[in-house]
């Protein structure tokens, strides 16, 4: 694991310099605790999660990124990249967090980076019901691709951002952003045009700013929604109209080629 990680969970920013995240932390890829012990720990924890970190890291690796590739819909651009960031992992670690002594233990999947740049971390899946409810309550409009990587993680953060919203909390940040958009008087702007804050669904919060990554129903640039980045301070989204500035203006085609982008910005 990097050094990132080791100061995140295993609380020391130097070798004498502790700190408390956590009350207590367990990394099972290196702990002796037994399913029965570890699952009375964490509720949350799959049993494929237990079973992968009593492999050796190579194959912890190896065996997760089969995963995604088959979870995820094929889409040959994007296999590359996945097959590209995974070899540059030095491991996927599980880990059990508690908060306070009388918290019950979170688990979470860790992508270290080899090259000490950062961390990603994500939370247990959702099961296939769920996501069909969750797609049914945003009558469709939700990009299957997105809903495939529920089934992987449901919840996803680089190192300390806020990252993926999850999926029990889709509709009410929707609600509350419908909310907070319908009591400003100034309307949401792209291109001097007004947006319906209907149309844009959140599916990423940026830690410590009032910005979200969000589906916008009406720009449908293949056979989904394509997402754009929205300021709420600004009150204005990504410019999608010129594919070549798309990038650069945070406006993604896909979920797919959006999580790209998130997987490659690991500088820190």
């Amino acid at each position: 694991m990097n050094k990132h990680v080791n100061r995140f969970y295993r609380k020391f920013v130097d070798e004498d310099v502790p700190i408390r995240l956590y009350h207590e932390v367990i990394s099972l890829h290196e702990s002796p605790l037994s399913w029965e012990e570890a699952s009375k720990k964490s509720n949350d924890l799959p049993k494929g999660w237990f079973e992968l970190s009593m492999l050796n890291s190579r194959d912890r690796i190896d065996f997760t990124k089969e995963f995604w590739l088959s979870a995820l819909p094929y889409v040959p651009h994007i296999h590359r990249f996945l097959n590209s960031f995974f070899a540059k992992l030095d491991d996927v670690g599980i880990y059990l967090t508690q908060l306070r002594f009388d918290s019950p233990f979170d688990c979470e999947m860790v992508y270290s980076l080899r090259d000490d740049s950062c961390f990603f971390h994500g939370l247990p899946p959702c099961n296939a019901e769920r996501v069909e409810r969750l797609a049914e309550q945003f009558d469709g409009l939700i990009p299957e691709d997105f809903l495939a990587f529920l089934k992987i993680h449901d919840g996803f953060s680089k190192h300390t951002d806020t990252g993926l919203i999850k999926m029990k909390n889709l509709m009410p940040t929707y609600r509350q952003l419908q909310m907070g958009m319908v009591d400003e008087s100034q309307e949401i702007i792209c291109r001097n045009e007004a947006v319906d804050p209907k149309d844009l669904i959140p599916f990423y919060e940026s830690f410590g700013e009032p910005s979200y990554q969000c589906f916008y129903a009406l720009w449908v640039p293949g056979e989904s929604a394509g997402n754009v980045y929205y300021s709420s301070m600004e009150k204005i989204i990504s410019d999608f109209h010129d594919r070549n500035t798309w990038l650069e203006n945070l406006a993604f085609p896909t979920f797919l080629d959006w999580l790209v982008f998130y997987l490659e910005g690991i500088e820190t």
